[in-house]
């Protein structure tokens, strides 16, 4: 692991573009991603903690005067990316950047970097941030669920991190797909098109792009015209787990009134996201906002609520034995998608592939639901796939093999990570 570590060090140092990192030096992501970011800098913390500070500071640099932070922002030439910034046409007047979210991990590290204790000026730095983060949060319950629900809706695949996930299958159908993109795609050239997702799934997602453009990106506009509008429940267990650490962030730092605006928001998401629960299956499904249906796909996303909450395995052990069943059809866990489904295909992007940050949250929340066992064994799992795969994008888990980007940011901040972890 000495020599691991080593490689994932020199990975995040040779993907540093001087305050942001990009998820792979191979130009197949030439820009600053959201959740990347507060990710990568997980791994910074374990080495060079004041550069996983400036990393989430870079990232808020790109924050919307509404309060969204974007899900990319372009900082540099970016043509081997498609859709580029010339394509979205959007960005706060400093930085030009997408213009839709992606799930929201900040809150959580930074609440990490600060129990640390360890970053210069500490204090100055939370609180720069603070405000920051309470007004993304107030954003998508403003932005995203307006009618009060407690569950936020996605408008774009993209926004949910697992962006061909079979989960999407019957929303993205429903929306046109427009002109064929296959001629401006370029990702793949970068990687097979076996293992990215289909040219009918790409129509469809600029297509949305191009609808969003239209409207000026204006979230009053979107939530109602949006051909696409699901509550993932990934989404917003992620986003739950975040208002948990942005209490503790905000009332550490005395802001007792934000703290308790917080508590509303996390109050109505909790029990939202109880609602979910399929008591028949087992299992927690999100909702397609859009055409008011259930969606009974059973993505790893209706594991993530372990993630958010303590308390969910005492309520319901059989989430575990989705997990554990899920764990004996494949070599390695934690599979994106339920192996032994039609949809399952364990080299393809989101449809199987296994991807070590939503490792880490599956394993962080089994641990905090007093699952130690279980968390260990994706723990050792991830690990040993760094071993054998090297620092892929994601990996096929029924051989291992690392697929898509390779020496990539986000795998190597998970491998020093997960290692603090098992120490």
């Amino acid at each position: 692991m000495t020599d691991l570590r080593e490689q994932a060090i020199a990975i995040l140092r040779t993907n540093d573009h001087g305050g942001y990192t990009v998820p792979t030096a191979s130009g197949l992501y030439p820009a600053q991603w959201n959740w990347d970011s507060c990710l990568v800098a997980l791994g910074f913390a374990q080495f060079d903690p004041d550069r996983a500070w400036v990393e989430i500071e870079t990232l808020f640099d790109g924050q919307w005067a509404d309060g969204m932070v974007p899900q990319i922002s372009f900082r540099e030439a970016d043509d081997t990316y498609f859709p580029n910034s010339s394509v979205w046409q959007a960005g706060n007047g400093r930085v030009k950047t997408s213009g839709i979210t992606q799930p929201p991990v900040a809150a959580t590290v930074v609440r990490y970097l600060t129990e640390r204790g360890d970053a210069p000026r500490l204090t100055e730095r939370l609180g720069a941030l603070l405000p920051k983060l309470l007004r993304y949060h107030r954003w998508f319950y403003s932005a995203r669920d307006p009618q009060g629900t407690g569950l936020v809706s996605i408008v774009h695949p993209w926004e949910s991190g697992m962006d061909n996930s079979p989960v999407w299958d019957a929303a993205l159908a429903a929306v046109e797909p427009g002109p064929s993109v296959a001629h401006l795609r370029k990702d793949t050239g970068f990687s097979h098109a076996s293992v990215r997702p289909t040219g009918p799934e790409y129509d469809r997602y600029i297509n949305l792009v191009i609808g969003y453009r239209a409207l000026n990106y204006d979230p009053a506009k979107l939530h109602g015209a949006a051909p696409f509008l699901v509550a993932d429940i990934g989404f917003n267990s992620i986003l739950q787990r975040a208002n948990r650490d942005l209490i503790a962030l905000l009332r550490g730092a005395g802001d007792e009134a934000g703290a308790v605006e917080v508590e509303g928001f996390a109050a109505r998401t909790a029990a939202a996201i109880e609602a979910c629960w399929d008591a028949e299956d087992g299992f927690y499904y999100g909702r397609d906002t859009r055409h008011d249906r259930v969606i009974r796909k059973p993505g790893i996303a209706g594991l993530l609520p372990l993630y958010a909450d303590p308390t969910v395995a005492e309520r319901h052990p059989a989430l575990l034995r989705h997990l554990e069943a899920w764990l004996e059809q494949v070599r390695f866990g934690v599979p994106s998608f339920a192996p032994g489904t039609p949809e399952f295909e364990p080299r393809r992007y989101w449809r199987g592939p296994i991807w070590l940050v939503v490792n880490w949250m599956v394993l962080d929340g089994l641990a905090r639901n007093g699952q130690a066992a279980l968390s260990q064994r994706v723990l050792r799992d991830s690990l040993e796939l760094v071993r054998q795969g090297g620092f892929g994008e994601y990996f096929d888990p029924t051989t291992g093999e690392g697929l898509g980007g390779n020496s990539f940011s986000w795998t190597a901040a998970m491998c020093l990570f997960l290692r603090s972890l098992e120490a």
